[in-house]
């Protein structure tokens, strides 16, 4: 009997001896692009809808602005909780680089952020076959349609924070799974420093490089990998210098069961004892990377269901998240005896990376759960999504019908409910433009925030984002409702 657990022919093309493999392009792998790069103007087309959103995006770039870059990056290192200095060095070199053109080069970014995931997208799955350039609108749709990816495209900051580490943990897979060379192991570091300093998920990027060694890629040499286990440590022991600690339970409301809890519901019930809740939120992000049940927490679909209500966009998040971690289950279980003896090509490799950033990326969700923040692990299940669903196509190639009739059914619906997923991604952005009618009414909002303008160099800045806005891209007319009851998330 011949085994099923073999190595497909688009995982030997371009392999070396030391296991690496060398980026080919034919004419699926240029299709493949020029695909993603289609997919980049539809999103791209949403996002310049979206002004720069009042809340974290007006004070943000008015902190940026002020003194010299320098004293802002050096500042950030002494904040209580948050250790996040080259995220407002990222924003005032953009804000300095705009000119005053805010709207143009802030969203425009944005766009730029999103071509080149696509690009390393593809770059990870190497689509070089018929079959691999045909699951690539597939995994695409995953990537745009995870809700976990929602928050780095739908929340427009003026630099959007996750997005960039998303990207990052993309480039540190793709510097693992190249081709060895000495300047990977430097590019490896500096990317770990860049996105460890510009927010704590950063982290994960080290996780990317030690997993993908672990399973045989030798882009970055063991010498890479131990230089990224270094920097790990001196960044803990950095945060313990600077006694910089970690967020409270008193930071922000977190969904628990099937409700949301306010700061002072959480301290009241968890103050004494956080371990519960601090396990609970690393569950439910398992649960959320792999059934999109719960969300941030919270058991929407379920609590629907219990109320007799079936919400048709929240069924359709789960089954098709369900279907997608069963392929992944069922390659995972094809290969496991070259997985037995340690013998892993590409798409096993890939596959194991997202196994642990899933884990870690849901280990350091612990003080609270929020989908955005699982953004890495999300974008990597549609990697990984990708390359079980190629090797899908080329198991069943020789399969009796009934089992080749019983698999295309299983990926056709996969198809299409994550499909419905990527089209409410759009959606949401869409609605998302609302945040013009923020700017409209920006006065009364820093009144309730009970904040006074009287820096020049402020106001200004307010007048300029208000007329982004409001004038010169003004708000879309409404969604129609049986539009959001289908396509928007519970």
């Amino acid at each position: 009997m011949t085994s099923t657990n073999t190595v497909g022919p688009s995982d030997e093309v371009g392999a070396y001896p030391n296991g690496s493999t060398e980026l080919g392009l034919n004419q699926w792998t240029v299709l493949s692009y020029a695909y993603a790069l289609l997919c980049v103007v539809g999103l791209g087309y949403f996002l310049f809808d979206s002004p720069i959103q009042v809340s974290d995006g007006f004070t943000n770039l008015t902190k940026a602005a002020n003194g010299t870059l320098g004293s802002l990056v050096y500042s950030e290192f002494f904040q209580r909780g948050y250790l996040r200095p080259l995220l407002w060095g990222h924003t005032r070199v953009l804000f300095d680089l705009s000119s005053g053109h805010y709207f143009e080069w802030f969203r425009g970014w944005h766009v730029a952020q999103v071509a080149l995931l696509s690009v390393l997208f593809v770059r990870l799955v190497r689509p070089r076959t018929l079959l691999a350039a045909a699951v690539v609108p597939l995994g695409l749709s995953v990537l745009v349609g995870m809700h976990t990816f929602a928050g780095a495209i739908r929340e427009a900051f003026p630099i959007n924070t996750f997005m960039t580490i998303v990207l990052c943990s993309f480039a540190a897979a793709d510097l693992a799974l190249g081709q060895p060379r000495w300047w990977r192991d430097v590019a490896a570091a500096l990317l770990l420093v860049f996105a460890a300093l510009t927010v704590e998920s950063g982290l994960l990027v080290a996780v990317v490089g030690v997993a993908a060694y672990l399973a045989g890629a030798k882009g970055v040499s063991r010498y890479g990998v131990a230089a990224q286990v270094v920097l790990i440590t001196g960044y803990f022991l950095l945060r313990f210098v600077l006694q910089i600690g970690a967020p409270g339970l008193e930071e922000r409301s977190s969904g628990f069961g099937f409700s949301s809890l306010e700061p002072d519901e959480l301290v009241a019930r968890f103050g004494s004892n956080p371990t519960p809740f601090h396990a609970y939120n690393v569950l439910c992000s398992i649960l959320s990377l792999l059934f999109s049940e719960p969300r941030g927490g919270t058991f929407v679909v379920t609590s629907a269901l219990v109320r007799g209500e079936l919400p048709p966009a929240g069924v359709v998040n789960v089954v098709s998240s369900v279907l997608a971690t069963m392929m992944i289950v069922l390659f995972v279980w094809r290969r496991r005896d070259d997985w037995r003896v340690r013998r892993f090509d590409r798409a096993d490799q890939l596959v194991i990376v997202f196994g642990a950033v899933a884990l870690a990326n849901a280990a350091i969700s612990y003080g609270y759960s929020k989908d955005v923040i699982l953004s890495p692990a999300g974008a990597l299940f549609a990697v990984a999504l990708t390359v079980s669903a190629r090797h899908a196509l080329e198991w069943i190639g020789g399969a009796p019908r009934l089992r080749v009739a019983t698999s295309v059914a299983l990926l056709a619906v996969l198809s299409a409910g994550w499909g419905v997923r990527s089209v409410s991604a759009h959606m949401w952005l869409r609605a998302g433009a609302a945040t013009h009618a923020e700017w409209a009414y920006i006065d009364s909002w820093l009144e309730r925030q009970g904040q006074v303008l009287s820096d020049p160099f402020a106001i200004d800045l307010k007048r300029r984002l208000q007329n982004d806005a409001v004038s010169r891209h003004p708000m879309r007319p409404a969604l129609r409702d049986d539009a959001v009851w289908w396509f928007y998330e519970p």
